[in-house]
């Protein structure tokens, strides 16, 4: 028989939860809150003291000590005050010990007691003394001890009695800001007051050298040395992180926390960083990256529900934290730089230290970019930095440029090259004529080789060969078909080796970067042809000339023509016009139909204007525009050869030394290539109709055969030793000097130039001279008969006087 199942036990307090469960459903349960209300309403309620009079006869005995001002004083004090003397404790307890509920009971508000018992306890003599003095000083102790609580006048109220003032207690941060807007309102008024007095005539005197009370006064010397202090713990600190950092990236990577936090305009604590602190974080957290990042980019893919390597999984988040801390940083660079980008109608002028502070940023995005610009944010640094190319300050122009150009000569992928011509694209579109010509000059630096604009041409002639292919694998059997592919891939991987999908995807960059840099000048020729920017724009199309296609050189020399013949263009705008025509000539151009001749005439009438003041620097437009004429001497009449030459040999005498050596080399190297030109150093009488007139403006008829380049016997007494070497072997057909034999005129004109104070060769010291020995100065007769005569008088005169002719 089965043994019966019993009740199960459980704890006292389950079985308190459901009973107390159970009446709560049945209603029978009373609230808590029923409680509290109850035990409300028994608490006793205080009564006022009832102050008899004999109370009042023992106030008229302490009255008697006072005077009427204290008396006074005590009575205004207890009308406004009446809870003064209800701080006064009680009497101690005797019995302290107790159980819990006679502390209870203690707690519990007690009746104030009668006046009666307070008269006998008064009457109890100096017992009585003692104890009222003992209750006064620890009284007079806790409100001293007590801190100190502020009030805050309120609005008066309107009563039976009268009007009754009223005031609360505030905290410290309200009665702060009433501090702060009393005085804001006291300043108003004393400049109103200020004001009136002297509409009045009256001088309005502030005594501000009185200190105020609490108020600290803190020396300039004690704050430059708060200032050395903190700026020497927190270098100590930076470089300490740094170098750390440095030891084990993978380890330490969370030292960038504070270093980025120190670049931040405030602290935690609300204070102002010092700007000294913000650079050195600014320079310190870029070495480290330069240091760190890698030269590949970082890519990351989702790998929660794959298992890695305890190894690959380390390398996974070091590389995560590190993007993390690399976009933290360049978010900070970018706001410090962003000052110097103002709004259009923004004309305030930036304080020396925030500009010094946004420079720093603008140089360490920079230098980033340069250092890796194929890592992340290459692309976000290039758009934030490009659009400084037309900001107001030129050292953040110079930066921006210098970092481009160096971009451009070390690339070798093109993407990031791509990237910041398509931004100078959007900038000139953006801004227009407005742009400053020097976010130009960096274009110049682009190394555009093996350019394929005609690409168009070769894919469909691949097009084809691949339909040919394609007719001639249908035919094939699945055994050909498969060996074949096998081929195909094989074929790849050698490619993917040989590293030549690489170059070819490097000059597809190549061509885009070429179409948008012509797209760039294209358009500033059509839109804006008399804006500042058409230099900058005629320099990049005489550079990269050898790139253009046929189809648009006869379009292109129209529109420069037709620019030649506009009057409100400049001089030099002009000179860089015909350079760029003859260069297009002088290259694959020379196959167009084109008489170059107005051309010729504007460059020989426009030589003689450059000299070597103010316009010395378009002798490098004139030395680059007649190179380009010596290309293509061979369909240049010979006349015109020799009238240039004679040109050159004049201007080299007004031009700087290294102007006249670039004009000697051009001489130099007509000489070799005409006969006609070597004919102007020739010392025998020529022979020829006319005479040579300097002042014609064209070059065909200002006889120029009958000339003779009698300059260059001047030129062998320049003062640079070079020039005149140069000068003496055009003279005597000699060998040419050696350490311009493998230069170009225009390598010869930027070497030798001396605006950089170098001078080449340079300036031998001067060899000391030995001083003759000294010699003590003797007596010397200028004239000799008159010396002869002196000593004949000597001798034939007696020298005695008598006493009486002294007299």
């Amino acid at each position: 028989m089965a043994q019966k199942k019993g009740k199960l036990k459980i704890s006292r307090a389950k079985r308190n939860n459901q009973t107390t469960n159970k009446m709560k459903k049945q209603g029978k349960l009373k609230l808590q809150r029923h409680r509290q209300k109850i035990q409300k309403q028994k608490v006793p309620v205080q009564t006022q003291p009832e102050y008899s009079s004999e109370s009042e006869s023992s106030s008229n005995e302490w009255a008697d000590m006072l005077d009427e001002e204290e008396q006074q004083y005590i009575a205004n004090r207890l009308a406004k005050q009446p809870q003064l003397l209800s701080n006064i404790p009680e009497n101690e307890q005797e019995n302290k010990r107790g159980s819990k509920r006679k502390r209870n009971k203690e707690k519990l508000p007690k009746p104030i007691k009668r006046a009666d018992t307070n008269m006998s306890d008064s009457d109890s003599g100096a017992e009585s003394d003692t104890d009222d003095s003992e209750v006064e000083e620890k009284y007079e102790k806790e409100l001293s001890e007590r801190p100190k609580k502020k009030m805050r006048p309120l609005l008066p109220i309107k009563t039976k009695d009268g009007v009754m003032e009223r005031a609360e207690e505030c905290d410290e941060s309200e009665s702060e800001h009433e501090n702060d807007n009393q005085v804001q309102k006291a300043d108003k008024t004393d400049e109103t007051n200020s004001d009136s007095g002297s509409d009045s005539g009256m001088e309005v005197i502030e005594d501000s050298s009185q200190p105020t009370e609490g108020e600290d006064e803190v020396t300039t010397v004690e704050l430059l040395a708060a200032r050395r202090d903190k700026l020497r713990h927190d270098k100590l600190r930076i470089g300490a992180l740094c170098s750390s950092l440095l030891e084990s990236p993978e380890k330490k990577l969370k030292n960038l926390f504070p270093i980025l936090y120190l670049m931040e305009e405030r602290l935690k604590d609300g204070a102002l960083n010092l700007l000294s602190v913000r650079k050195l974080a600014t320079v310190s957290a870029a070495e480290v990256f330069w240091d760190i990042l890698p030269d590949y980019k970082i890519r990351h893919q989702d790998y929660a529900d794959i298992k890695l390597k305890k190894d690959t999984l380390a390398l996974y988040k070091y590389e995560k934290e590190l993007l993390e801390f690399y976009k933290r940083y360049l978010q900070r660079l970018e706001k410090a730089a962003n000052v110097l980008r103002r709004k259009k109608g923004d004309n305030r002028k930036l304080d020396e230290p925030t500009k010094s502070l946004a420079l720093v940023s603008i140089k360490c995005m920079a230098g980033l970019l340069v250092a890796r610009p194929n890592f992340n944010y290459a692309t976000n640094i290039a758009q934030s930095v490009i659009p400084f190319l037309d900001s107001r300050e030129h050292a953040a122009r110079q930066v921006v440029t210098d970092s481009c150009e160096q971009v451009f000569a070390e690339d070798k992928k093109g993407e990031i090259t791509l990237t910041i011509v398509r931004l100078i694209n959007q900038l000139v579109k953006r801004r227009g004529d407005r742009l400053d010509p020097a976010a130009l000059d960096c274009l110049l630096s682009l190394r555009i080789q093996d350019v394929e604009l005609n690409k168009q041409a070769d894919i469909q002639h691949k097009k084809r060969q691949e339909e040919k292919h394609k007719k001639r694998i249908v035919n094939l059997s699945k055994k050909e078909k498969k060996r074949a592919k096998k081929l195909k891939e094989v074929e790849r991987e050698l490619l993917e080796t040989e590293a030549q999908e690489n170059e070819a995807s490097r000059k597809k960059q190549l061509t885009e970067v070429t179409k948008t840099v012509f797209h760039i000048y294209f358009r500033l020729l059509k839109t804006a042809p008399r804006s500042r920017l058409l230099a900058a724009a005629l320099n990049g199309l005489a550079k990269f000339t050898h790139v253009i296609n046929l189809e648009y050189y006869s379009d292109l020399v129209a529109i420069l023509s037709r620019l030649l013949k506009d009057e409100l263009i400049g001089h030099r705008e002009r000179l860089l016009c015909v350079r760029t025509v003859l260069a297009v000539l002088s290259g694959a151009g020379d196959v167009l139909n084109v008489d170059p001749v107005h051309f010729h005439n504007h460059l020989y009438a426009n030589t003689l204007h450059v000299h070597a003041g103010a316009t010395h620097g378009d002798a490098s437009i004139i030395v680059e525009a007649i190179w380009a004429l010596c290309g293509r001497a061979r369909r240049v009449s010979p006349a015109v050869l020799r009238a240039f030459s004679k040109r050159l040999v004049t201007v080299a005498l007004q031009l700087q030394h290294n102007g006249a050596l670039a004009a000697l080399a051009l001489l130099h190297h007509l000489t070799q290539h005409s006969k006609a030109v070597s004919s102007l150093f020739e010392t025998d009488e020529t022979v020829g109709s006319g005479r040579f007139d300097p002042t014609l403006p064209s070059p065909e008829h200002c006889n120029a055969h009958a000339a003779s380049a009698y300059e260059a016997c001047v030129l062998r007494s320049h003062y640079h030793p070079t020039v005149r070497s140069a000068a003496a072997a055009l003279l005597a057909r000699g060998s040419w000097p050696q350490e311009l034999n493998k230069l170009t005129p225009m390598q010869i004109f930027s070497q030798y130039d001396g605006s950089q104070m170098s001078f080449k060769p340079p300036v031998p010291p001067p060899k000391p001279s030995a001083q003759p020995a000294k010699t003590k100065p003797a007596h010397a007769w200028a004239q000799p008969h008159l010396k002869a005569h002196c000593h004949d008088i000597e001798e034939n005169v007696p020298m005695t006087f008598s006493e009486n002719i002294v007299r």
